[in-house]
């Protein structure tokens, strides 16, 4: 190349110049062209209601597109500039303020938690007095998956109510030995923000984040939705059909994923993220920071599935940020998930690309499909059909688990029957930790009623348990569980145990006489 160039001059350079630029642009447009075609069979095959993608390339935004509808049987499009609700990609913001705070010499993040926040208390006291903010930020903290959860969903507890429940969360691993994802440590993590700054976690996201990248249609609640036009309503499968669905309101758990956004906007996040903390020729945060925040702190067991899948090497998980890697590269990327709503973001740092998807249903894998059709198209590998081979997936799921309610079927022992009448099972219960919750009759069948994502009917399984169908449950928790009574030596209901993700028990609150 050097050799061409010493003999190229005046209209020849700049011949072989345009050649350079236009060449690479053509090669993108093309695969962008195929992109819209594979995208729009896709959201068909998934049931998909709408779509939303950018992609950022080289510090530019190469491609930012709507597809389908906001709701269903309505005209109005996605575009652009829809908003979703972008849920826990929200935690890298978070993880972002906290990390101006660490460039501004305010607060490290091996800091212990009870340094900002006095009260603060997990259910091992060596827990409570060790564990920092790193440990926050990466779910380390051996609490289970989700747990806990239910005291936001659907709930109307204060942020600061929640985070003095958690010393009643029991952990279900020994502290930092093993990824167990936690809503609730970015709760507590956001609440150590106003402990340093003076203000909230909203108006500080804001502040720092939102307006310096010009994130002027992002917001922090479904509150500040209401008067917009272009909005999307999330959509689940609700008795069989795909219906539209309110918007979980997620104020008292916002900085673990709250953030409302469009792909335009996002990208701007992105770009941020793929240039050291860099937008616009300003730094808003240090190339430490940022490197740090994009760097395993804790690992991930990888599947034998996901290996042969994606050919994954390694897998863990940063600050804020989840951190793998695909064909060599390494991808630093987070998914968010909440009623009606999916949203995947995935960065390449060595090839300065970012692609983020947003969809209004849930659950499906599409966002994962669309996001290695793109990536692959920019790396030059071969083609390969992303949504047929996770459709797959799917149906090998529901495979599985009509296999294993058959196997449940068989271990129910028949003709067996409760031990007290029914009216004897309902009362008021309470825990330490979740609250109230009641159980009641209903056209001579039971009901167990937590708060309205949390409410169900009673099915007799076998003795003093039932099976649980939930009404209105999130689109991850299980649609079935089962709840199961116990006796005290009175022969009298003394507590409950019911599952949400992870057992939950009830003690049964005696009636005043």
């Amino acid at each position: 190349m050097i050799k061409l160039l010493q003999k190229t001059t005046g209209a020849g350079l700049l011949l072989l110049f345009l050649l350079l630029i236009v060449v690479p642009t053509y090669a993108q447009e093309d695969h962008l062209n195929d992109l819209n075609d594979y995208v729009e069979k896709a959201m068909r095959d998934w049931k998909v209601p709408g779509v939303a993608i950018s992609i950022v390339k080289d510090d530019s935004v190469v491609f930012a597109k709507g597809y389908g509808i906001r709701e269903l049987g309505k005209e109005a499009k996605v575009d652009e500039y829809t908003l979703f609700s972008v849920a826990s990609n929200t935690k890298a913001f978070t993880a972002a303020l906290l990390g101006m705070l660490v460039d501004e010499s305010k607060l490290n993040w091996d800091d212990r938690v009870t340094d900002y926040l006095r009260e603060f208390q997990m259910y091992d006291p060596y827990v409570t007095r060790e564990i920092n903010i790193r440990d926050l930020l990466t779910h380390r903290s051996g609490l289970p998956t989700f747990g806990g959860d239910h005291l936001w969903i659907g709930n109307s507890l204060s942020r600061d109510e929640i985070i003095a429940r958690i010393r009643h969360l029991k952990p279900s691993a020994q502290f930092r030995t093993k990824f167990q994802y936690q809503n609730l440590m970015f709760l507590v993590a956001g609440q150590v923000i106003p402990e340093i700054t003076g203000k909230s976690w909203e108006v500080t996201i804001k502040e720092r984040i939102l307006i310096p990248l010009g994130m002027m249609e992002s917001n922090t609640s479904i509150r500040d939705l209401k008067g917009k036009i272009n909005v999307a309503t999330p959509h689940e499968i609700v008795g069989g059909k795909l219906v539209p669905i309110e918007y979980d309101n997620v104020d008292n758990t916002a900085p673990a994923g709250a953030i409302n956004s469009n792909v335009v906007e996002m990208a701007r996040w992105m770009r941020l993220n793929l240039n050291g903390g860099v937008y616009n020729g300003k730094q808003i945060l240090s190339a430490e920071v940022m490197r740090e925040m994009h760097t395993i702190q804790m690992p991930i067991p990888i599947s034998a599935d996901r290996e042969k899948m994606l050919g994954t090497h390694f897998l863990g998980y940063g600050l804020g940020w989840g951190i793998s890697d695909y064909r060599g590269r390494k991808l630093v990327s987070h998914g968010g998930g909440l009623s009606g709503m999916i949203s995947l973001q995935t960065l390449i740092p060595e090839e300065n690309l970012g692609v983020i998807i947003l969809t209004n249903f849930a659950p499906h894998s599409l966002t994962r499909a669309l996001t290695y059709k793109v990536i692959d198209a920019f790396l030059g590998e071969p083609e390969r059909d992303w949504s047929a081979e996770y459709l797959e997936r799917r149906k090998e799921s529901k495979e599985k688990q009509k296999k294993a309610e058959k196997e449940l079927q068989t271990k129910r022992v028949k003709r067996t029957k409760p031990s007290l009448k029914l009216k004897n099972y309902s009362g008021i219960y309470s825990d330490e930790l979740s609250g109230e919750a009641e159980v009641r009759l209903e056209n001579r069948k039971l009901v167990f009623n937590y708060n309205p994502r949390h409410i169900g009917d009673l099915e007799h399984w076998h003795y003093d348990t039932f099976r649980v169908t939930w009404r209105n449950p999130i689109y991850d928790m299980p649609e079935r569980t089962f709840l199961t009574f116990y006796l005290d030596e009175m022969g009298k209901v003394a507590k409950l145990k019911v599952t949400f993700y992870d057992p939950i028990y009830f003690k049964k609150v005696p009636r005043s006489e």
